[in-house]
């Protein structure tokens, strides 16, 4: 298994400023989005190697679980006819600030809901709270321990257990405040990737960073390393900002590289809906470390987050997730356009930029 998400996956319901009407039934949730990341990159039959659960109430649409069934990935649907399916509130209002809240009782996500394929998982998306992050981090690692010790594993199961998956955290937004931060720090000792976007960045710190001005991008640079300098083993620690229109900026290992969108202002036209963006880059991101296993943690840093780039670009395009489509061949297109073909294309961009391709 290349990828997990402990993340949700929820319906959304989307209302938007008059005259357009609202949108039922649209599929959503950070465990959604941060496994369409992931699945960009894993065609049949790798797509097997992306994992989630999906809560299923009594209420789940067909259409919605044909069309989960349909990306063939590694889900494991959990039946819960006795409540509906967990189902989000989202209003834009005017000038784009998006209100969201939950419509009914959400259904949490932990090591127990995994399967034993799920626990051999290179990498874990999770997204929550720092001390969950810990609970999750210890549970999971308790449960492929005891996974390796059972004598039913067969050796394939055991050697992938070997190897210390790599844990990418998204903080919750509304934990990253002042108050929090030592508890953020805590957290940060046990995974590999923090990743919060420039706005729980700053509020998680208590500062604002203008990134339109040379001072803002020092400043950010100065804070990553703080941070990292702040915990154990903060050497081998990625922090990745995610900065929406203005791309990402990663700090790890001693070094730190700033990528731009991929729908910058010239192709801002066809940004549908920031929603979910962000969870969806760190899916793409996941999947970008393990593509090149011997290369050196800073390296696979950096291929990460031009996979998470790239994966961010298809989300954003519309209401909901991409359209998945097949030519005549069998070869994939998201919204008409073939996953590699973008990922060149964005390669080619930041090399004209950099003066040198970051993957060689």
């Amino acid at each position: 298994m290349d990828f997990v998400t402990l993340g949700m996956f929820i319906i959304d319901e989307i209302h938007y400023q008059p005259p357009k009407e609202p949108d039922f039934d649209v599929m959503g949730g950070g465990g959604l989005y941060a496994t369409l990341g992931a699945r960009l990159f894993r065609s049949p039959p790798a797509s097997s190697k992306v994992g989630w659960v999906v809560h299923q109430g009594h209420d789940f649409p067909p259409k919605i679980k044909d069309r989960i069934r349909s990306w063939n990935t590694d889900c494991l649907f959990v039946q819960t006819p006795e409540r509906p399916t967990t189902r989000a509130y989202n209003r834009y209002e005017a000038g784009g600030y998006r209100s969201f809240h939950y419509s009914n009782e959400k259904v949490r996500i932990n090591e127990d809901s995994l399967t034993a394929a799920q626990l051999t998982s290179k990498t874990y998306h999770l997204l929550c709270s720092p001390d969950r992050c810990i609970d999750l981090v210890q549970g999971i690692s308790n449960r492929r321990k005891d996974l390796a010790r059972d004598p039913r594993s067969d050796e394939q199961v055991i050697k992938a257990l070997m190897e210390d998956p790599v844990f990418v955290w998204e903080p919750m937004p509304d934990l990253c405040k002042p108050s929090e931060l030592q508890k953020c720090l805590d957290a940060l000792e046990y995974v590999d990737v923090m990743s919060p976007n420039l706005d729980e960045f700053c509020s998680l710190l208590g500062i604002s960073i203008d990134l339109d001005v040379p001072s803002g991008w020092d400043l950010m640079r100065q804070k990553c390393k703080e941070l990292l300098g702040s915990v154990v083993g903060g050497s081998k620690i990625a922090v990745v900002v995610r900065l929406g229109a203005k791309g990402c900026y990663v700090t790890q290992c001693g070094r730190d590289l700033h990528l731009p969108a991929y729908h910058e202002q010239d192709t801002k036209h066809r940004i549908a809906d920031p929603t979910g963006g962000g969870n969806t880059f760190l899916g793409g991101f996941c999947i970008g470390f393990v593509q090149s296993p011997d290369a050196n943690r800073a390296d696979r840093f950096e291929e990460a987050a031009l996979y998470g780039t790239v994966a961010a670009s298809f989300a954003i395009e519309q209401v909901g997730v991409p359209v998945l489509t097949h030519s005549a061949t069998g070869e994939e297109s998201w919204n008409n356009v073939t996953v590699k073909q973008r990922l060149d294309e964005y390669e080619r961009k930041v090399a004209e930029r950099n003066g040198h391709a970051l993957r060689q």
